[in-house]
Order: C-alpha cells, then structure tokens, then sequence
C-alpha cells in the first residue's frame, strides 16, 4: 500500500498538469493544481508517519522497468534524508498554489508547470537510480525556466538564462561523473546501491575525480561559493511563489545530492576533499552574510537571496564533519531553511504587493498600517537567524556541535556569521516597520486576506513545531545519516 503512496507523490502532480492541461481554464486550473497538490501532501504526510524508525533503510520500495539493456529501472524508495525532504516539497507546492490564487497572466500554463516541476523535485529525492535520478534532475529546469522567464520582473529573461547556463553546465560535470562510475565500477547498472558497493572499492584517485566531477553539479545548486552567482538574480527577477520553491526546495537538491552521491558513494573521495569543503562551505557562511548586510539599502528580496547562501553554507559545513551529528545537522538546516527562506519570500511578496517596490529606504513605519505582515516577518526573521525555540536553531546547532568536533577554527568563523545574521535582520526589520510613517505616501495600505493569512500561519506553525519538538523531523534524519556516518568511522 505504502509504495503506492509514494507513486502517487511522485507521479500525482503530473496527472494534475495533465488534466489541467485538457480541462484547466481560469479557476479550473487553480482548482485542479490545489487538489493535485492537495493529495499529494495528505499522502505524503502518511507515509511519512508510515516510516518506521526502528528498522530504518530504504523503505516503500518499487522496481519498474525502464532500459533493462543498460541496466537502468525506476526504482523509487525513500530514507530518513530523503523523507524529510519530500514531505517539505509537498508542503511548499501545496502553499504555493495557495500563493498563487490571484495570478491572471496564464493560470493554466503557470500551474502546470508549477505540478510539473513538483514532480521532477520529489523524483530527484527518491530516485534509486543514478539515470533516472539525472533525468529528473534535468527536467526540473524546464519549468524553473519558465516560470522565470515568463513571470519574472523586467529582467526575467537574463535571469531565466543565467540560471539555466549555470545549472546545465554543472549537469555536464554530473553527467560525466555519473557515466564515469558505470563504466569504472563494471557492473553493468545504474542501480544506487550495486553502484556503490562497487564504486566504494575503486582506487582513492578515481574516487577524487569522480566526487570532483559530480561536486561541480550539486555546488551550483546549493549553491557554494564561487557558483552562487546566478542565485541574486533569479530571487530577484522570479515571482515570489517561485522564489518560495527555488529557495525552499531546489536548493535542497543540491546538498542532497551532495550526502546522496558524493557522501555515499566516494567516501575515499570525500576524506581527501573535505578540507576543501569545509573552506567553500565557511566562505559561503560568511561572505553570503556579508553581501546580505551589504543589501540593507538595497532590495529585499536580493538581501534574503544572499542569506540563503549564508544559511546553506551551513549544510557544506555540516558535511564535512563526517559524523552522524554534523549531517544531521546538514540535512535538518536543509528542512529548516526551506521553511524560513519560504516565509521570508511569502512575507517579501506580501509586501510588495502592498508597497509595489522592495528597496528598503523607500519604506518605513509600516507595520501600524499592516501588522499581521509586520509580526510574521519579525517572527521569519528571528527564525533566520537562530532564535531558539524556532527550527532555525536547531539545524545550525546541531551542525556547529558536529563541526566543532573535527574543525573547531573554521566552525568559531562560520558561528561569527551569526552575528552578521542578526544585523542584516533587525537592521531590516526596523527600516521597512519601524520608525516614522510617511501617511500621505501610504494611507491606503492594507494588511494580509484570510487566503494570506493561512499560509503565513501554516509555514510559522511548522517553524515553531520543528522548533519545539524537533524530534518530528531530527529523529527520522539521524537514523537515514547513520548509515552514511559509518562509511568515515574508521
């Protein structure tokens, strides 16, 4: 029953972009992507209370033939990392759609595309197939493309470009990386796990080309400094539904594909590199903080880009440790991030609809004319940076003990960045909803609906629950983590 579950999360989205496709005009399309999405989320709320963490694993299992003459089937299956990752997918593309309500520029288009790239994503996530784990990961850059391309602001276009060459381009390393594993290791398949039985007995040298050649993929999409580049631009440029998801979700299949490959497969690898990712990950941290600071008079939206590559240095770090702790810390920043960043854009939109600029000195004194929007963005923002009591903390926590371990100077650095955190935030936070009200210039703002209200509240509720009890989540990543911790014991 379970591994129909998982079938339905994976393949339910497309089957509503179908039908929205043959029937979804106007509100058809909102209605039939709110019940695609809908069911998808009831589903993989299930099955994620389905798991069971006693026996741990790969679990909800399904073979399907795809091309048996090179070894290559859709398997599907999820673990306590990939879980995690799926069930937050689910929950940010279902509140996306909500977020969307009002679109008018090609609804039915816009939402098929949105189900669409829901399935590439959870697909990247339980692929158990290192072909079919490629073509997901690709055919989610169609969609991203043009959501951006068609309903970003005035410069979509260079920002839907930059973002594609980017991320192809990472593909190619991939690609190459991936081929060169099923030749190397000789058996004959694409299978993940008789992959990387094989591949963890190849010589060091060929482990460090390999990590090297598949690293390139995934840095971009985290991404790692020197790749975050194309990041600003596409946040800035895309629609705010779309920056929740690109920021939410897609980054998260950067670091997954970090544990899930790199991690798994080429531990040898992995040991001779990790000084350089433990490098990359803390100028990540810091040098992503730094610019966000820089944006203080600048635009919102490219302020919280910049955080997220702040934030997301954290999971690189995390990595690097090797221990069960530090990756658990790496996947819960993972979760968590994508529960922040995704109320921090939604609080951004919200804003902007309201105000229609997002250049900080423009603004000020708002939150007496919107203070539902002026609370949800202080409690995003105390999320942000670390506030205990919220899942923000508990994901940089639980990375900064990992690391500590095995990197206590780089890990003193990257806890620096906090502090930066802190600044850029409440810095923020006191030009746009404190200080002196210009009445004649906004006299007419008005605060969230109902329909606005219930995201925000839904996204905050899972950031305090996380926060609270993060054992919902924490408990489920330590058991998927362990096995993967042991490959670095000796």
């Amino acid at each position: 029953m379970e591994h129909l579950l998982l079938h339905v999360i994976l393949w339910g989205p497309a089957v509503g972009a179908l039908v929205t496709i043959l029937a979804g005009q106007g509100m058809f399309a909102r209605v039939i992507a709110l019940i695609s999405t809908g069911l998808t989320l009831v589903s993989a709320l299930w099955l994620y209370g389905r798991y069971d963490l006693v026996t741990g694993g790969t679990q909800f299992e399904s073979v399907v033939p795809f091309i048996p003459q090179i070894g290559s089937a859709l398997r599907i299956g999820v673990d306590g990392v990939s879980l995690p990752l799926v069930l937050l997918n689910c929950i940010l593309t279902f509140l996306v759609v909500l977020m969307s309500w009002k679109f008018e520029l090609r609804p039915q288009l816009y939402f098929v595309l949105v189900q669409f790239l829901q399935m590439a994503v959870t697909g990247v996530f339980v692929s158990l197939d290192l072909l079919v784990f490629f073509l997901f990961w690709e055919l989610e850059l169609v969609p991203m493309f043009l959501l951006i391309g068609i309903w970003g602001g005035v410069r979509r276009e260079y920002a839907a470009m930059k973002f594609i060459i980017y991320t192809i381009a990472g593909s190619a390393f991939m690609l190459v990386g991936i081929l060169a594993l099923y030749f190397t290791t000789g058996v004959g398949t694409f299978d993940l796990f008789l992959v990387s039985d094989a591949a963890r007995a190849l010589p060091v040298a060929a482990q460090v080309l390999m990590f090297l050649l598949l690293f390139v993929g995934f840095a971009v999409k985290v991404p790692i400094f020197p790749f975050h580049t194309w990041l600003p631009d596409a946040h800035v440029e895309a629609p705010t539904p779309i920056s929740v998801l690109l920021a939410g979700i897609l980054l998260k299949m950067g670091g997954y594909g970090l544990i899930r490959l790199c991690m798994t497969l080429l531990p040898e690898g992995a040991r001779v590199l990790v000084p350089l990712l433990v490098i990359l990950g803390v100028v990540s941290v810091v040098y992503g903080a730094m610019l966000a600071l820089a944006q203080i008079n600048g635009d919102l939206k490219k302020m919280i880009a910049y955080s997220s590559v702040s934030h997301m240095g954290y999971v690189v770090l995390g990595l690097s440790a090797l221990t069960v702790t530090g990756m658990q810390g790496a996947v819960m920043q993972m979760f968590t991030h994508g529960t922040i960043t995704a109320l921090l854009f939604t609080m951004v939109g919200l804003v902007y609809d309201r105000t229609h600029t997002r250049i900080i000195p423009e603004m000020g004194g708002l939150a007496p004319k919107m203070p539902f929007i002026a609370v949800g963005f202080v409690m995003a923002g105390l999320a942000s940076l670390g506030l205990p009591g919220m899942n923000g903390f508990i994901g940089e926590f639980l990375v900064f003990i990992g690391a500590f371990e095995v990197w206590p100077v780089y890990t003193a650095i990257a806890a620096f960045a906090i502090v930066l955190t802190a600044g850029y935030i409440t810095w923020m936070l006191m030009k746009v909803f404190f200080g002196t009200l210009d009445e004649h210039k906004w006299h007419d703002l008005t605060d969230a609906d109902a329909r606005e209200k219930f995201v925000v509240v839904a996204l905050l509720g899972i950031i305090i629950l996380t926060g609270v009890y993060p054992s919902a989540v924490a408990d489920m990543i330590a058991i998927g983590v362990a096995p993967i911790a042991r490959l670095f014991a000796a």
